[in-house]
């Protein structure tokens, strides 16, 4: 794995922070549960600098007990997903190189913890779905899937089957349905998903890879509110569809940068179709608007999905006329308000290449449900059942 130097501590100086010898370093690694990695061409190990930090506030006694909140709080701990401002890993390997060379399935089932969940089985499709789908017709992908997802899950019983193996086969049952829903299909199928979204988008062949990197990238972002409500669910024992649901759900809310997808695609397609491209967002500015997918990650200064994002979008679209404006447009506000382009704008622009700027969490959204069922799937198993109590604040009874 590719180690980022202040992610890890030598031996040196992790004894050094916990005030002990080297030896007694060595004791802790298999006592105290310390990660560590080798250095490549050397017998010398680092140390994973959060555990030593973490131990270095508890002093190391086994005997505290651990705090009512960490019992009581969903997803306390997660193997699935570390977020840095150097970069993103899914269990462990640099997101931004799965995107550059790994199929969007391998990712997936790297997330899940099970080879071979995307099988060439697919789910069976409810009696009377292309009714359906003509009367949910003008809605987006999120909205038919909220609604139709519970009929596809009672049509499916393997779907009930929680193992871990069954999770992720109904998860690829879910990320299939969704990629059929986003882009109008009249059911899932199994070829790769960005090959089955280009071609049901019947877009030039030329835009797989952007969109097999997008999906990656967008499959988790760390505990995100979207899937704390997931995990939330799934501690109650929800099968992946409800899971989804619940994603999808929040996903629409308007305090988070993916519920705001529907201003970030008006402003796109001001800024594709103005005379100026820069004045919407100059527009926003000076009436003192936030402007949208602009700024909002949680990154110190920029997402380093967002910055490989647009060097590979820099390379499909050099010749795009829409990406010049919008690169126009995202300097200007760069400038004016020192905010870089989010990761949802870029996404939801090479969605708009698709035909899809309707459906501006189609790509995300797809990629984003892989996470949520790696996550899901992980609260249900490796968690209890959580029963979180509320601080009350209200009046005391007299």
């Amino acid at each position: 794995m590719d180690t980022q130097d202040d992610l890890y501590l030598t031996a040196d100086q992790a004894a050094e922070t916990l005030g002990i010898s080297l030896p007694t370093l060595y004791a802790y690694v298999s006592r105290k549960s310390i990660r560590s990695v080798k250095v490549d061409g050397s017998r010398s190990r680092r140390y994973w600098a959060a555990d030593i930090e973490k131990l270095a506030r508890g002093k190391g006694s086994s005997s505290e007990k651990t705090p009512r909140a960490e019992i009581t709080r969903v997803a306390a701990s997660s193997s699935i997903t570390l977020l840095t401002d150097q970069g993103l890993y899914y269990r462990g390997h640099d997101a931004i190189e799965l995107a550059k060379t790994a199929a969007v399935e391998e990712v997936a089932e790297l997330m899940w913890q099970v080879e071979g969940a995307f099988s060439q089985t697919l789910p069976r499709k409810p009696k009377g779905i292309s009714t359906l789908l003509r009367l949910f017709e003008g809605t987006t992908a999120a909205e038919k899937a909220i609604a139709l997802f519970p009929l596809i899950e009672r049509e499916n019983p393997k779907s009930h089957d929680l193992s871990l193996e069954g999770y992720a086969r109904t998860g690829a049952d879910v990320v299939r349905w969704l990629a059929a829903l986003a882009t109008g299909a009249p059911e899932p199928d199994a070829r790769p998903l960005h090959e089955f979204i280009v071609a049901t988008c019947r877009a030039d062949k030329h835009l797989e890879d952007v969109i097999r990197q997008v999906l990656i990238l967008a499959i988790d972002h760390e505990l995100d509110p979207c899937t704390y409500s997931v995990r939330a669910a799934a501690n109650t024992g929800v099968t992946p569809y409800y899971a989804a649901i619940s994603g999808l759900v929040s996903f629409r809310g308007r305090r988070i940068a993916s519920g705001r997808s529907e201003t970030v695609s008006r402003l796109l397609n001001e800024i594709c179709t103005s005379k100026d491209p820069a004045e919407p967002i100059l527009r926003r500015y000076r009436q003192g608007e936030e402007l949208p997918g602009f700024g909002s990650n949680v990154h110190d200064v920029s997402d380093p999905r967002a910055d490989h994002l647009l060097k590979v979008m820099s390379d499909v679209f050099s010749d795009d006329v829409d990406f010049v404006r919008l690169m126009q447009a995202s300097k200007v506000a760069e400038e004016i308000a020192q905010q870089p382009a989010d990761f949802i704008l870029l996404a939801s622009f090479v969605g708009s290449k698709l035909g899809l700027l309707d459906q501006p969490i189609a790509l995300a959204g797809i990629g984003r449900a892989i996470g949520w069922i790696a996550h899901a799937s992980e609260q249900y198993h490796q968690q209890p059942l959580v029963r979180p109590r509320a601080r009350y604040t209200g009046s005391l009874p007299s």
